[in-house]
């Protein structure tokens, strides 16, 4: 299987596409959220799911404007009550630290639009490159991975709709390298699909 590594079946998949879950060994998790500020701060910590933030900027994406001091003691409650939520039956700390900087743990992780992402980056060089094949497997499993919009539940925050848009471009990239793999492989009823893929979502 694609990108399939060592002990991934054991953490704890979050799928972002069509609204946030999470799942172990395919049954799903309830998360407890402490605060509507925690679960905001998770799904930040999401859109920076291979990057370090210092909290300063965290601060400032989760309270725009704030003084220093009472940012610095909203974070610091914030963070808590983050990890909080996760003490539930299967207890864990979903939160990394490195001096004022903080980022989710993927050793205990796994995220579908992380995986999305390094998919269709694959494939597209991979048909840059003209290894059909390889683009093909890559393209279609980045295709099947996007199982709607990123983080539905949260339509007019700024961060996560530029995620959210950004994926979208990105899709839309797939779509039309899939076609392309299709054309080139002389296989004129699936270029039809995503022709209809297409134009359903220009439309939607």
């Amino acid at each position: 299987m694609i990108g399939q590594d060592a002990g991934g079946s054991e953490r704890i998949s979050i799928i972002t596409f069509g609204g946030l879950s999470l799942y172990h060994l395919n049954s799903p998790i309830t998360i407890m959220w402490e605060s509507q500020k925690a679960r905001i701060l998770f799904c930040y910590l999401l859109i920076s799911y291979d990057q370090w933030l210092h909290r300063d900027k965290l601060i400032d994406m989760l309270w725009p404007g704030c003084d220093p001091v009472a940012g610095a003691k909203n974070f610091k409650t914030t963070l808590s009550r983050l990890r909080k939520s996760f003490s539930g039956p299967r207890s864990i700390n979903p939160i990394m630290t490195l001096g004022e900087a903080i980022r989710l743990d993927f050793g205990i992780f796994s995220l579908d639009s992380s995986q999305f992402k390094n998919y269709a980056q694959t494939g597209i060089k991979m048909l840059a490159r003209g290894d059909i094949a390889a683009a093909r497997r890559y393209l279609e499993a980045a295709q099947d991975l996007f199982a709607g919009a990123f983080l539905p539940e949260e339509p007019f925050d700024n961060y996560i709709c530029a995620e959210r848009n950004e994926l979208e471009r990105l899709q839309h990239s797939v779509l039309s390298s899939l076609q392309r793999v299709y054309q080139l492989e002389g296989n004129d009823d699936a270029v039809k699909a995503i022709s209809f893929l297409k134009a359903v979502q220009t439309n939607s």
